[in-house]
């Protein structure tokens, strides 16, 4: 085998062994991390209604090279956000639905940091 088709089989297969995090139960925080979801406007109950939101995080006593992605509805999901601020915002478009969730990732290491879904919760 070529070295140029060695060095490309050997990438592939580093990169096939880092799973991707499972999803979580519930949202939460690792401690140190601060992950929210706030809606642009009031939002209602009606599971078609899509609102905009704002994306806020904050890590306390981040790594020298921070860096983060926020991914939606899966840890592999689509990429929401990248960032190499350990504090920061994103807005989002219309879009947003009760239950979307919002992933914080470590990119170095493919931990999950945080996970908060877009609510309301609960709806009577």
């Amino acid at each position: 085998m070529n070295r140029p088709v060695l060095v490309f089989v050997v990438l592939i297969l580093a990169a096939c062994g880092r799973a991707a995090p499972d999803m979580p139960q519930q949202p939460f925080n690792s401690p140190g991390v601060s992950f929210s979801i706030t809606p642009s406007a009031a939002r209602d109950c009606e599971p078609d209604t899509v609102y905009q939101a704002r994306i806020d995080w904050r890590i306390e006593n981040p790594k020298p090279k921070t860096r983060l992605e926020i991914r939606v509805n899966a840890t592999d999901g689509a990429l929401f956000a990248r960032s190499n601020d350990p504090v920061g915002s994103e807005q989002t478009g219309p879009w947003v639905a009760r239950g979307t969730w919002f992933l914080l990732l470590d990119r170095e290491s493919g931990k999950l940091l945080a996970a908060q879904r877009a609510g309301p919760e609960t709806c009577y």
